[in-house]
C-alpha cells in the first residue's frame, strides 16, 4: 500500500511524513521512499514488495498520477494538513526569500495551495490535520495516523515516537546535516526530508507582523470563502479589501507592460 503524505505546503506535511515513517519502522511496517514529483502511483506500487506500506511525501496533486485510481481501489490512503493560508504565505515568503507578489502573480503558489486543497480532500481514505491543533499534540498526531494506517499503537509508544520530532530535536538534525553539507552538497536532507531553513519558530499568526495591511487585505478577499469555513477570522476592514484590489489591479497592469 502506497501512503501519500501530501498537505498544504508549509503546513506540516514533513512532519506527518516523519511520524508516518517513524509508526512503520517501529511496528516494521514499511518504509519512506522520500518526496515524489511526477510519480505515478502504479510504477511506485509495483516497484516495492506489496506485503509492506511505502509512504511518500508530494504537495502538488499534479506531481503524482493516478492518486484517484490507487485510493479508489485500497492501494493507497492519503495524509493531509493545512494551514492558515496566510501563514502559508508568510511563511513560503521568508524560505524562498521572494516577495509577497512574486508568489501572488508571479509564480501562482499560493493560489496552487487552495486548489491543491480541494484536489486532495475530496479523495477518500484521507487523513486530515489542521496545522494548528496537530503540533500542539504530537502524541496525538502520532496515534491518529497510526490507527489511519490500521497499526495498533500504545499511548507510550506514541509518546516516544513524538518526542522525537519536537521542534528543537527537528532544529539539530537540521544543524546536523549543514555541518555535512560539504561532503553531501544536496539541496536537502533525503532521509528526514528538512531543508536548511525548514524550520523557523513554528509558531501561528506569524503573517499579522510578516505582511502588510494590503497584502492581507488582498490575499483575504481571495481567499475569503476558504478561510471561512475553516474558521480562520478576517481581519481586515471592506474599505481595505478595496483598497487592496486597486492597488493591486494597478501592480498587475504594470508587471504586463513591463514584461511586454
Amino acid at each position: 500500500m502506497l501512503v501519500i503524505c501530501c498537505g498544504m505546503m508549509r503546513s506540516g506535511s514533513t512532519l506527518q511524513y516523519q511520524l508516518t515513517v517513524a509508526i512503520l519502522e517501529k511496528t516494521q511496517k514499511g518504509i519512506g521512499l522520500g518526496e515524489i514529483r511526477n510519480g505515478d502511483c502504479q510504477q511506485l506500487l509495483q516497484a516495492h514488495s506489496s506485503d509492506q506500506m511505502q509512504v511518500v511525501k508530494v504537495h502538488q496533486f499534479r506531481h503524482l498520477k493516478g492518486v484517484e485510481t490507487a485510493i479508489a481501489q485500497g492501494q493507497a490512503k492519503g495524509i493531509y494538513s493545512y494551514r492558515d493560508i496566510r501563514d502559508v504565505t508568510a511563511s513560503l515568503m521568508k524560505m524562498r526569500k521572494a516577495s509577497f507578489e512574486k508568489l501572488m502573480f508571479q509564480t501562482g503558489e499560493i493560489q496552487e495551495c487552495l486548489r491543491d486543497f480541494y484536489h486532495w480532500t475530496k479523495l477518500d481514505n484521507l487523513l486530515i490535520s489542521r496545522y494548528e491543533v496537530m503540533v500542539n499534540n504530537l502524541t496525538e498526531e502520532v496515534l491518529r495516523i497510526a490507527d489511519h494506517l490500521n497499526i495498533n499503537l500504545s499511548k507510550e509508544e506514541a509518546t516516544i515516537i513524538a518526542d522525537e520530532y519536537q521542534i528543537e530535536r527537528q532544529k539539530s538534525r537540521i544543524s546536523n546535516w549543514k555541518n555535512n553539507q560539504e561532503k553531501d552538497s544536496k539541496f536537502y536532507d533525503p532521509k528526514s526530508l528538512l531543508h536548511a531553513n525548514h524550520i523557523d519558530s513554528g509558531a501561528s499568526n506569524k503573517w499579522k507582523t510578516a505582511l502588510t495591511p494590503v497584502q492581507v487585505a488582498y490575499l483575504e478577499t481571495k481567499a475569503k470563502d476558504w478561510l471561512i469555513s475553516h474558521n480562520y477570522p478576517l481581519s481586515q476592514p471592506i474599505l481595505m479589501d478595496w483598497l487592496s484590489q486597486v492597488i493591486y489591479a494597478k501592480y498587475k497592469i504594470a508587471n504586463k507592460l513591463k514584461s511586454s
